[in-house]
């Protein structure tokens, strides 16, 4: 997680490359502002091309305030982060094939309601 974007890593499902999935909510501002903010996250997902190994899906949720950065600022914040996300990337290679989502319980079992 950045200041302006939270970087999830997760095994792809065979794919060969890694791949990008963006979300950009409305709180970021109009469709200008949010088209412009996926478009600097797909820039720099290109020139970062070695950041994350094959195989490899990453889902990135922009924040507020990341509609008035420039690309520079999201590459130097993506690189602030790089040796975190190839650990994730190596330990998500390594479970996959396990359990890969976790409840919203965290963890614990739901009680069941009282009949």
């Amino acid at each position: 997680m950045t200041r302006h974007f939270v970087l999830l890593v997760a095994a792809s499902d065979g794919a060969f490359k890694a791949r990008l999935g963006l979300v950009a909510s409305r709180r970021i501002g109009g469709a200008v502002a949010r088209n412009r903010v996926k478009r600097l996250c797909r820039e720099c997902f290109r020139w970062l091309g070695d950041l994350l190994p094959d195989e490899i899906d990453l889902v990135v949720i922009a924040r507020n305030g990341s509609d008035s950065m420039k690309l520079h600022e999201v590459r130097a914040e993506w690189e602030g982060v790089a040796p975190a996300l190839r650990r994730q990337a190596t330990e998500a290679l390594a479970r996959r094939g396990q359990e890969t989502h976790v409840s919203a319980a965290g963890g614990r079992k739901a009680k069941r309601p009282a009949s």
